[in-house]
């Protein structure tokens, strides 16, 4: 045990905050019960029409909240804005309390189900955005410790309370956003402002829009397969919840003993075991008429991986670029969230013309297509690379001679490399790779394996 926490000193020292994986977790929590379980619409005629009329009315609010924050700001911090993280937290419970009153199939319960989707959707997109705001000041690996470790306990819990009394439990939902809110602000810093924004060159923002669009992909298969388990499609049971939540949190659980224990490859191992669990999920998709547990449980875990590295990524953009965190973050759950909306319109426009069984075999076909589309070509392993380098000749300190001179460049390998104590053979790679060049194209100039070449790279 003793060596154990010596490990855990080393690697990550006394910078864990209780308080903010706590108030974090709560947020997730939050989510997780009015998203994704069933207990706060037990009490509609159509307990699965107002859970998924609403998702999709919330995902809609959540794209537009977040595009609107992504343009608006500019040097603010979102999370230390007192009337903000407050006014969100308060329209997500009023929203909760809205919730159990819904009703899709009369008229004044649609309208209040569409309501309490916009306030709750609104106001997560806020105090979510807000807490990825907050962990962006740790750095991205840190981030991700406490991220994880927040989403493991918000399953462990979610897990007891979708089989728990239906009134506490909406009870302990409705109070959820107040204490996320009031540990955000015990744990947000006092500077208001961030420092004067850099424009980013168009390779950078090529690269970013790469990684939205490969977000995009993943989120139409979230939103695809979560309408086609879950609503009218196939017969479920109520346990299915259950499922979702166990496969979630042993994703989850995997990403946090990964950012803990490898120091430099985190986030790539996390990326993989994200497209690990979506590639299980989508391959096992012929099953699905086996109450469609397996693969969609696969599914829901991997997408809540990715959205951790999804966040790690706009943490680097932001601090990397210097760019406001709360625009990269909107941005980045932009893309997520809209590709979501789009699965699930699909998918409810799929169930609207009469297809009560969808061909399985074409199904797998195109999810796994999409999946290697986004995963080899837009949110690559070396995009990650890139982003977490940043641009770093950029952040330099320039003597203004040499500013002046336009022959006398600053040479990014050599900040880079002092920045990030590569090694020398790591220090050999790097310029090979800023060119664009191959694995084994790097392999026959530096006589190394290729093996040896992939390591340095994620290094």
């Amino acid at each position: 045990m003793e060596k154990l926490r010596s490990a855990w000193d080393t690697a990550l020292g006394t910078s864990l905050s209780l308080t903010r994986i706590a108030g974090a977790a709560l947020q997730w929590l939050w989510m997780l019960m009015m998203f994704y379980s069933i207990v706060p619409y037990g009490f509609s005629s159509d307990v699965r029409g107002s859970l998924y009329v609403s998702l999709i009315i919330s995902l809609v609010a959540m794209v537009v909240t977040m595009l609107f924050v992504s343009v608006i700001v500019r040097r603010e911090r979102v999370s230390g804005n007192r009337s903000i993280v407050l006014g969100s937290a308060i329209m997500m419970s009023a929203g909760s309390v809205l919730t159990p009153f819904s009703d899709p199939t009369t008229p004044v319960g649609m309208l209040v189900l569409g309501l309490s989707a916009v306030m709750t959707g609104t106001g997560s997109a806020v105090l979510f955005l807000c807490w990825i705001e907050l962990e962006s000041g740790l750095g991205g690996r840190l981030a991700l410790v406490e991220l994880a470790s927040s989403l493991c306990i918000a399953f462990v819990v979610g897990f007891l309370l979708i089989v728990g009394p239906a009134i506490p439990v909406i009870v302990l939902i409705v109070v959820m956003p107040v204490l996320s809110a009031a540990a955000l602000r015990r744990s947000a810093p006092d500077t208001p402002q961030l420092p004067r924004e850099q424009p980013l060159s168009r390779h950078t923002a090529t690269l970013f829009a790469k990684a939205l669009l490969g977000a995009v992909l993943i989120g139409m298969l979230m939103g695809f397969f979560d309408v086609v388990s879950g609503f009218k499609t196939y017969e479920v049971q109520d346990i299915f919840g259950t499922y979702l939540f166990l496969a979630g949190f042993i994703g989850a659980l995997a990403v946090c003993l990964i950012a803990v224990f490898l120091q430099r490859d985190s986030v790539f191992f996390s990326y993989r075991v994200s497209m690990l669990m979506l590639c299980l999920g989508c391959l096992s998709t012929p099953f699905m008429a086996d109450n469609n547990t397996y693969s969609s449980a696969l599914i829901f875990g991997g997408y809540h991986c990715f959205v951790l590295v999804l966040c790690v990524v706009c943490i680097d953009v932001a601090s990397s670029f210097r760019v406001s965190p709360a625009r990269t973050i909107g941005l980045g759950f932009v893309a997520l969230y809209g590709g979501e909306t789009a699965g699930q319109l699909f998918a409810h426009s799929l169930e609207a013309t009469g297809v009560s069984m969808f061909d399985l075999t074409l199904v797998t076909l195109v999810a796994v297509s999409l999946l290697f589309i986004a995963h080899l070509f837009l949110f690559t392993e070396t995009d990650l690379i890139k982003i977490g380098i940043g641009e770093v000749s950029r952040m330099g300190t320039v003597p203004e001679e040499a500013a002046d001179d336009p022959a006398d460049p600053v040479d990014p390998c050599a900040l880079i490399a002092e920045r990030f104590a590569l090694s020398p053979r790591e220090t050999d790679v790097l310029p090979l790779l800023l060119e664009g060049r191959t694995i084994s194209r790097i392999q026959e100039t530096l006589f190394i394996s290729a093996g040896t070449v992939s390591t340095h790279i994620r290094h």
